[in-house]
């Protein structure tokens, strides 16, 4: 087999940026990219349908699936030594598999099987230890880093809580089986390990940039917000809280925003340096749609698409709401939006036009530059129709659910809050916080001990389940080390002196069980 450093200086790649396959939604574009421009990196089931010069697998479960291709759909294949078995570390070491799995042995046998250190795992001396994540993403972008490669680009490397159509049939199988809430979990590790080996890392699906009005008291809503987004989509994004920007304030009151965000949409052409699409919402929503529906949705030669909205008997007894095009679902084209926060101001101040026209009627953007092409279903405002809503806008500030019970809808809000508490996507000391600043309400708190920070796993002997198995993992191989060592054959004191650890193995065995 060959060690990774020994691999680095053997192996010979064509002078051109590296691209790493998943297998997540964003696989399914493959055909819109010329894929022969990159060396390959497959992740795991990706050697199925795909052929990579580099077939990555962390789980020996994905090689008996996948053993036909592995003949020919990839140069090398590349491995722990120690391999998961089902997202599990794995006590036996690569070669140990060559019996179970002949196709190991066939890609040893002609030169073609790499092998690496994970850090959970027993270390061979004089090998680079990678401590990439729960990822293969994550490791193989560290690898990569590793061998001084610069240029990184990924396709299907995506968030959310689904594959690709292509791979739907693997979901009950081998989905999250790491554990982990969300694909989300993956991205700020990448951001890590690119940083620390210097690489230019992005996906090839460009993130859709998506713009959030918020205020202090609106965090938790943001958060909430924000996991939905990222759960449905099957597209790359950014998601920015516009939160406390600074910009001119009218000199008029009247002309005055009415929330500390109202005129931070203005600014989103600026923000994304004139280039590009950028989707605004305000953070008083919950996305149940696919983002990727706006991702791609034409312009048509206009600046600014919007939503349309209808009333609602939500709205009986509360103050009035302008219906029709809203400037609370935007997409920018942010080339032709070239808007002036500072100019718009100043219009304001001089008269040409209302606080009404400017934020109700959108009057800075000529009407053809202008429509509402965004359906419905993206605004609907205190109506939530299942399978049809595609966007829940909570617009009745009194009873939003996050901080009333009196919201129709408040148990829609309530079960993507508890759902993004789980996942950790909402710290929970931000929550303290709003629940003490009076911003929320307190019932909040209940589902705080569903956060990731929260949750403890103890055994019997105080270790917790994934602990207890490396050190498993460690011991059996000090253990197999002793075995095949001269003085474990002709030394009795050396064999009475190995059973101390062995039970000490067993009563961790029995922990981890428990």
């Amino acid at each position: 087999m060959l060690e990774l450093t020994e691999w680095f200086d053997q192996a010979r790649f064509p002078p051109r940026p590296w691209l790493v396959v998943g297998k997540g939604p964003t696989f399914d574009r493959r055909s819109q990219f010329d894929l022969s421009e990159f060396n390959v990196v497959g992740l795991n089931h990706v050697i199925d349908q795909i052929d990579v010069d580099v077939a990555h697998i962390v789980d020996v479960n994905v090689v008996a699936d996948c053993a036909d291709r592995l003949v020919d759909g990839c140069r090398w294949l590349l491995m722990p030594r120690y391999p998961h078995v089902h997202s599990t570390s794995g006590t036996r070491r690569l070669e140990d598999w060559f019996d179970e799995l002949p196709v190991l042995r066939s890609l040893d046998e002609q030169g073609r099987l790499v092998w690496y250190n994970l850090v959970t795992d027993p270390p061979v001396p004089g090998s680079p230890v990678i401590a990439g994540g729960e990822f293969s993403s994550q490791l193989a972008l560290a690898i990569l880093g590793r061998m001084g490669v610069r240029i990184v680009r990924s396709l299907g490397v995506d968030g959310g809580r689904s594959y690709a159509e292509t791979f739907e049939s693997l979901e009950d199988a081998t989905l999250l089986e790491n554990g982990a809430p969300t694909f989300d979990m993956q991205f700020e590790r990448l951001r890590e390990i690119a940083d620390e080996y210097g690489v230019d890392y992005q996906s090839l699906v460009a993130p859709l940039r998506i713009f959030v009005g918020c205020e202090e008291s609106q965090v938790v809503a943001y958060r909430v917000l924000e996991y939905s987004i990222r759960k449905a989509s099957s597209v790359p994004v950014e998601v920015v809280p516009m939160m406390n920007l600074d910009h001119p304030m009218p000199r008029d009151a009247r002309n005055r925003p009415r929330t500390g965000f109202s005129f931070a949409r203005f600014m989103i052409p600026e923000l994304c340096g004139g280039r590009g699409r950028a989707l605004y919402l305000d953070a008083d929503m919950l996305v149940f749609g696919d983002v990727a529906e706006l991702h791609d949705m034409p312009f048509d030669g206009r600046a600014v698409l919007c939503s349309g909205s209808t009333s609602t008997d939500a709205w009986d007894g509360f103050e009035s709401h302008n219906f029709g095009a809203s400037a609370a679902v935007m997409l920018i084209d942010c080339e032709r939006a070239s808007w002036d926060i500072a100019g718009i101001v100043a219009a304001l101040d001089r008269g040409e036009y209302t606080y009404e026209q400017l934020m109700g009627d959108l009057c800075i953007v000529a009407p053809g530059d202008i429509a509402a092409e965004i359906s419905e279903e993206w605004n609907h405002l205190e109506v939530f129709e299942p399978g049809r809503t595609k966007l829940l806008h909570f617009t009745v500030v009194p009873t939003q659910p996050w901080k009333s019970d009196a919201n129709e809808l408040g148990d829609v809000w309530m079960a993507c809050y508890r759902e993004a508490v789980e996942a950790g996507a909402v710290p929970p000391e931000e929550v303290e916080q709003l629940v003490a600043a009076g911003d929320v309400k307190p019932a909040l708190r209940a589902a705080l001990r569903r956060a990731p920070s929260r949750r403890t796993v103890l055994t019997r002997s105080s270790l917790d389940i994934l602990s207890a198995q490396r050190e498993i993992a460690r011991l059996e191989a000090q253990v197999s080390a002793m075995k095949r060592s001269v003085s474990w054959r002709i030394g009795t004191t050396v064999v009475h002196a190995a059973r101390v650890p062995t039970g000490f193995l067993k009563r961790l065995r029995t922990a981890a069980r428990r």
